[in-house]
């Protein structure tokens, strides 16, 4: 009776391991708001290796470990390059920041000196207010006198820019823009942008948006350009793949999953800054007084 439960036990183990790789590398097949849910959290499911691998190593089961290694290498493959430092030289041309400032945000002022604090070239902010904007351009009225607001959404720059206007996502008021940042190298195509929110049974309204902006900066010919802002979106989302052959700073510099979401405990990274036409250099995150979201940086070599 022991033989077959202790067989039993084996199975479940090599059952349940079979499902995690099958959600990992078949999680694209999911669908409707579940799918995009799957995809959001899939990170995370590395969590259940470690229980999965213990449980088949204390039953003794070959078979059963073997199984369980089919999902370590399925994660692996998927995200174990992203565990590794991937910085570039130190060299940068343009340091770049995004941050969602938080419409509710009772200390604004603490939270534009902090990320100002990271002496960022650009700065993005989102879910500006007729409260907090006048904040940020007091606190950013030396060293970022270039500037755009549009709606919720605004960029300061400490170099000259041109091209400014705001950009229509879909969502019925301004919640994007772009601006051409002057550098040594030629212009810098900027767009800010705070797409919808996406939540579980209502994604419609931010697919609609991510589908617009997509649109936006694939019909743009700059050569170099960048998308900063909170996209509501993750790299792992199947809606991600619609901004490409954008490439994310992050992945190809920074340190880790640099989660942004929620400030006090990340579990997610909504907030991106995206580019082509350059190499990113360094990649990170760094956590502000008064937001719910991290600030998220990378320095861009425009050469």
């Amino acid at each position: 009776m022991r033989t077959r439960s202790w067989r039993a036990g084996s199975a479940v183990i090599a059952g349940a391991a079979v499902v995690l790789a099958a959600a990992l590398g078949l999680h694209a097949l999911v669908p409707g708001w579940l799918g995009t849910a799957l995809d959001s959290g899939l990170p995370w499911l590395g969590l259940l290796l470690v229980p999965l691998l213990a449980l088949s190593a204390l039953r003794r089961s070959r078979r059963a470990f073997a199984v369980a290694l089919v999902p370590v290498v399925v994660w692996t493959t998927m995200f174990g390059r992203v565990l590794l430092p991937r910085s570039g030289a130190d060299h940068h041309d343009l340091r770049i920041a995004t941050l969602n400032l938080g419409a509710a945000n009772a200390d604004a002022a603490a939270t534009v000196r902090a990320v100002a604090g990271e002496e960022p070239d650009v700065l993005v902010l989102q879910e500006l207010t007729t409260a907090n904007r006048k904040v940020a351009e007091r606190e950013l009225r030396d060293g970022w006198e270039h500037r755009i607001v549009a709606g919720t959404v605004g960029l300061w720059s400490r170099l000259p820019l041109t091209g400014t206007a705001a950009v229509d996502i879909g969502i019925g008021w301004t919640r994007a823009l772009r601006a051409s940042v002057t550098t040594p190298d030629g212009p810098v195509r900027v767009y800010a942008a705070h797409l919808a929110s996406a939540r579980p049974g209502a994604t419609a309204e931010r697919d609609q948006t991510l589908a617009a902006l997509a649109r936006e900066v694939a019909a743009d010919r700059s050569e170099r350009l960048v998308v900063a802002g909170d996209l509501n979106t993750t790299t792992t989302d199947r809606r991600f793949r619609e901004l490409a052959p954008l490439r994310d700073t992050q992945q190809e510099a920074g340190a880790g999953f640099g989660f942004t979401w929620p400030a006090e405990l990340p579990v997610m990274r909504p907030d991106h800054i995206l580019q082509r036409g350059m190499s990113t250099q360094r990649s990170w995150v760094v956590r502000v007084p008064g937001s719910d979201h991290r600030a998220a940086l990378a320095e861009i070599d425009t050469a």
